[in-house]
């Protein structure tokens, strides 16, 4: 009988409360996995929208330096001027060029975004870049007009010679210029003036710089004390004009 009752002590199974236990614990490990899963995932998808916008800024300062940096120019000026490369054009929707010009724009109303259009001569194979990233291989001299303004989709886009706009840089809210002028034709910038002022005064061959912003959304709006927005101001100058 002795031996009976040590072998059924033996086989005695696991206790509800031992069950209990394990399974709380059990609960306790995945709420902490669970926990770490998502804070990797939170810091993974931040760390991508700020690689993003990064890409974003880098994208939009390089299109705008490139474009605003050859507004004006045109190959062999040996033998070509600038009013005859660059020549009279009116009745534009971007705005109207006088013979030489480089540079228009126009002020947004109401809170809505500038545009800007800078326009250069390129000779075929030259490497110069319009605003869509294309260089000349027709075989001659083109003129580009360049076009840059913010659709309804919070899209940076640019327009060449008229043509369809072409999407650049996603999650831009908003896009401004103040143009650099020489109001006193004493060969440098003395005032910073928006288009709709340039334009009033008829400053525009006198402009030299253009001072744009480019304000993105900020990807970490919803965190603590974050600004719904950020912003980047780059000041460019014109060719053969700073």
């Amino acid at each position: 009988m002795r031996h009976l009752r040590r072998t059924r002590s033996r086989q005695a199974g696991v206790s509800l409360v031992e069950i209990m236990v394990a399974m709380i614990i059990g609960l306790f490990m995945l709420l902490a996995l669970s926990t770490l899963f998502l804070n990797f995932r939170g810091t993974f998808r931040d760390q991508d929208q700020l690689a993003q916008l990064q890409d974003n800024e880098r994208l939009a300062l390089t299109m705008f330096s490139t474009t605003i940096q050859s507004a004006g120019y045109f190959p062999d000026p040996v033998n070509n001027v600038v009013t005859g490369a660059l020549p009279l054009s009116t009745g534009n929707a971007y705005g109207d060029f006088a013979a030489g010009q480089a540079v228009v724009g126009t002020s947004g109303a109401n809170g809505a975004s500038d545009t800007l259009t800078a326009r250069f001569m390129t000779a075929n194979g030259d490497g110069i870049l319009n605003c869509q990233g294309q260089s000349n291989t027709s075989g001659a001299n083109v003129v580009y007009v360049n076009s840059f303004a913010v659709n309804v989709n919070n899209e940076l886009t640019c327009a060449i010679n008229g043509g369809a706009a072409v999407p650049l840089v996603s999650g831009v809210t908003g896009f401004s210029v103040l143009y650099g002028t020489d109001t006193a034709n004493g060969g440098n910038v003395d005032q910073y003036l928006s288009a709709a002022a340039v334009t009033a005064a008829g400053y525009w061959p006198q402009v030299r710089t253009a001072r744009v912003t480019v304000t993105f959304v900020n990807p970490y709006a919803t965190q603590p004390s974050q600004p719904a927005t950020l912003s980047w101001t780059q000041t460019i100058s014109l060719m053969n004009r700073s």
